[in-house]
C-alpha cells in the first residue's frame, strides 16, 4: 500500500491557546490548555484516505499534543509522529518558518510510493518531487481544499510512481474532476 503522510497544525486543525469563536474545543497535553478546530471535511477526508493508503499524521509539534487532539477525533488506524520523529534543520535560511525536516525515508526506502501534505514548504525542501503544498488554514470555515486534496490523491494513488512536480495539484484536479 502507499505511503501518505499529512501535516497536522493549519493542515488538518488549527489549534490557539484561546478560542477564536464557539466552534473551538478545549483540549490538553502534557498540563497545557488549547483549543483545536477541524478543517472543513476533516473527518471525511481522513476516512477516504486511510481507504487508500498508509496514513501517517506527522506535526512538528509534541506527541502529547498529538495524542490529545486524535483521542478526541476518535479515529483508529493511522500512525501518529510527533516532533521526537523530525530532523532539526541546521542552519536554516532566513525564509525558514519551521526549522524541522520530515525526513520521508524513515518511512519508506522507495520515495515513489510516498507523499506528504504539508502547508510548509520547508519541510519537504529534500523531497520536491513528494511534497504536495496545502494552503495554510486558520480556521475560515469555507475552506475546500481538503475536497479538492481528495481528488487529486485518489488519482495520484492509481499511478505507478507518486513523485512528480506536484506545483499544479489544483488545476490538475480540475481537470480530473471533468473527466
Amino acid at each position: 500500500m502507499k505511503k501518505l503522510v499529512l501535516d497536522l497544525d493549519e493542515t488538518l486543525i488549527y489549534s490557539a491557546m484561546e478560542p477564536l469563536d464557539d466552534d473551538f474545543i478545549k483540549l490538553s497535553a502534557a498540563g497545557q490548555t488549547f483549543y483545536t478546530k477541524l478543517r472543513p471535511g476533516a473527518k471525511e477526508f481522513l476516512e477516504y484516505v486511510k481507504r487508500k493508503f498508509d496514513v501517517t499524521i506527522w506535526t512538528t509539534g509534541h506527541q502529547a499534543y498529538l495524542e490529545s487532539i486524535w483521542a478526541y477525533l476518535d479515529m483508529p488506524g493511522f500512525t501518529l509522529w510527533g516532533r521526537d520523529y523530525c530532523k532539526r534543520i541546521q542552519n536554516p535560511d532566513k525564509d525558514c518558518i519551521e526549522p524541522y525536516e520530515k525526513p520521508l525515508r524513515q518511512i519508506i526506502d522507495d520515495l515513489t510510493q510516498i507523499v506528504i501534505v504539508d502547508n510548509t514548504p520547508s519541510i519537504f525542501a529534500k523531497y520536491p518531487l513528494n511534497g504536495i503544498l496545502s494552503r495554510t488554514w486558520r480556521g475560515e470555515m469555507d475552506d475546500t481544499e481538503l475536497t479538492h486534496l481528495s481528488y487529486y490523491l485518489g488519482w495520484l494513488e492509481k499511478q505507478p510512481s507518486m513523485q512528480r512536480d506536484h506545483q499544479a495539484w489544483r488545476l490538475e484536479t480540475l481537470c480530473i474532476r471533468s473527466k
